[in-house]
């Protein structure tokens, strides 16, 4: 069977409405109303898009502006440090993308591994952990086999003493924050573990009380669960970007400014939610974000 042949078979046999495959335009569709919704939230769009543009020049100013300074030779860390960063951020844009296309629970779940990052990330900055460590490598080792069991082993214990001491029971943070911080662990462990906060989308259905739902369908409840999370996520990994800056080259002041900015904006939103909705989470998060990611514009690479 040629190439050709395979698409023809699964042409013909799904034609709908004088369409290929006509039933799946109702997704496109779906996903289309989704968007348009979504989008008039402007405010959350714009902090969104205010940390994409800071990240995006930053990383332009660190190849134009940054680079060309340096006169000492960087830690090996560095060069592990900055793809950590690229790969959460892009991460963040892909669940983005996916949340305003009509998927926002799914999405949720890939707030949860960001996340996760960059707490370790934060770590080996303050010398809680290091890189290496985080991959679980020792560099001293000089056996050249790989034991990838014994490297998930050191990686998952030092995540674990890591969150220990950033988000649990030996960081010095009280237990306001702490059960805030495990409560939203939660959250992530309940969808990402069986989908279980999507399955609730079924409820109708399972009653006998509705169709069951197959396509995207916006609610302002379930859009503004991930753009809560999102938010957090967001700030966590924005709090990072300053160390992109070589101790002996750091970004313009402008740019610091708007660093700033979209700091102080995180902080509002995550307050907000105290403020104007009672929720213990935003005072919370924030106070967390402010000591165990005690970074400002003015940062540079510690190490």
């Amino acid at each position: 069977m040629t190439g050709e042949d395979f698409q023809k078979r699964l042409d013909a046999a799904f034609i709908h409405e004088g369409h290929d495959y006509g039933r799946v335009r109702s997704i496109f569709e779906a996903e289309d109303i989704f968007s348009n919704t979504a989008l008039k939230f402007s405010g959350h769009m714009a902090l969104s898009n205010g940390f994409k543009a800071c990240f995006l020049e930053a990383v332009e100013l660190l190849n134009t502006h940054c680079r060309p300074l340096v006169n000492a030779p960087l830690s090996a860390f560095y060069v592990l440090f900055l793809p950590r960063i690229a790969s959460a951020f892009h991460t963040l844009c892909a669940a983005e993308r996916a949340a305003l296309r009509g998927y926002p629970r799914p999405a949720f779940t890939t707030l949860r591994n960001v996340f996760d990052d960059c707490v370790l990330t934060a770590a080996a900055l303050q010398k809680i952990t290091d890189f290496y460590k985080i991959e679980g490598i020792d560099p001293t080792n000089t056996d050249k086999t790989t034991d990838l069991v014994a490297i998930k082993k050191a990686r998952k214990q030092n995540e674990f003493d890591v969150r220990k001491l950033m988000t649990g029971s030996d960081s010095g943070l009280g237990t306001d924050i702490t059960d805030v911080l495990a409560k939203i662990d939660a959250l992530y462990d309940f969808e990402v573990h069986g989908s279980r906060l999507s399955l609730t989308r079924a409820e109708d259905y399972m009653k006998g009380e509705g169709p069951l739902p197959v396509l995207p369908a916006f609610t302002e409840r379930d859009f503004a669960w991930f753009m809560n999370r999102y938010n957090e996520v967001a700030w966590s990994l924005h709090r990072l970007v300053p160390a992109m800056q070589p101790p002996d080259a750091p970004m313009p002041t402008d740019w610091a400014d708007r660093w700033t900015l979209v700091d102080e904006s995180f902080d509002i939103c995550a307050r907000s939610l105290t403020e104007q909705l009672g929720k213990k989470f935003g005072d919370a998060y924030a106070d967390f974000m402010k000591v165990k990611f005690p970074f400002t514009a003015k940062s540079t690479f510690p190490l």
